[in-house]
């Protein structure tokens, strides 16, 4: 059902399908060894999945006559409890028949004249069955419910018997855009003016529409007044932005000027303390020499 839409094919399923056909086989080493999935080919060295057919032969004992021909109402479960059920086996072999109905019913007529070959591995492990062998007979409805599926496998698939001709082979072509294509469905549209709410219901015909003009003005003004203060804080923010990147560049402005001047002062007071050979003045001595002279504005004899 998954890929039925898709048009897609899985072998690998339908391999785990016929491999798991061939647990029921009459004669299971050959079965297993022919299978198309090589890890079956131990099946037969585990001793419980080697007693799959004789738990399905026994389970004619286990059930009244009356119901034999209608058979039991199985299901596969996953509940550990269930798994291992005395009816593990058949729930196993009824949901596997099943599965292969449902994929002869979807896969048929869909791949091009190629369905034997695809379901190649099912049709051998349905006739390694076998289900009435006189030394493993399975139960009347498991016999039935085989025969139906084989009756439905050889009419959807067309198996050709005798001298009859086979249509050739086609190749398979890919899915069409329409089949890919997702449905567009078209919106409905309501016409605003016919909507009446409940809470006009037993209003005049003025009043209600008083009500609704009166409605429509509150949405429209807090709509307004919504996109009023989103601009708002929008001029707000650039402005602060704007400001910040205008103070930042005259901080660094200012910034560079500080350490241009504090760098020159420290070039002047090395070229001073090398000696007078570079640059006379200014350090320390100069201005003790002017404070004695008190010619700096300081008292004479004041203190440095």
């Amino acid at each position: 059902e998954y890929t039925k839409e898709a048009k897609r094919l899985v072998p690998e399923a339908l391999s785990f399908l016929a491999s798991t056909l061939c647990l029921f086989s009459d004669n299971l080493e050959e079965s297993c060894f022919l299978s198309p999935l090589p890890t079956f080919r131990n099946v037969p060295k585990i001793h419980e999945l080697r007693q799959m057919r004789k738990a399905v032969v026994g389970w004619n004992d286990d059930v009244d006559k009356s119901s034999e021909n209608q058979g039991p109402h199985v299901c596969l479960s996953l509940e550990q409890s269930k798994m291992k059920a005395s009816s593990s086996p058949l729930s196993i072999l009824l949901s596997v028949l099943r599965l292969v109905e449902k994929s002869v019913q979807n896969y048929s007529g869909q791949l091009n004249s190629s369905e034997p070959e695809v379901f190649e591995t099912i049709i051998l492990s349905l006739l390694r069955l076998m289900p009435k062998s006189n030394a493993s007979r399975f139960p009347p409805f498991v016999s039935a419910e085989m025969k139906r599926v084989a009756e439905l496998v050889r009419y959807k698939i067309h198996i050709i018997i005798g001298e009859e001709q086979r249509r050739p082979l086609k190749r398979r072509t890919a899915a069409k855009a329409a089949d890919i294509a997702i449905e567009t469905l078209a919106p409905r549209m309501e016409d605003p003016n016919k909507y009446s709410m409940s809470k006009d219901k037993n209003k005049s015909r003025s009043q209600a529409e008083k009500d609704k003009l009166r409605r429509e003005y509150k949405r429209e003004h807090k709509a307004v007044s919504r996109e009023l203060r989103l601009d708002a804080a929008f001029i707000e923010s650039e402005r602060r932005k704007e400001k910040d990147r205008k103070d930042t560049k005259a901080r660094q402005l200012r910034r560079r000027n500080y350490a241009w001047m504090e760098q020159e002062q420290a070039t002047m007071n090395q070229q001073v303390a090398q000696g007078g050979s570079l640059l006379k003045g200014g350090g320390t001595g100069a201005a003790r020499m002017k404070a004695k002279s008190g010619k700096i504005g300081m008292k004479k004899g004041g203190k440095f």
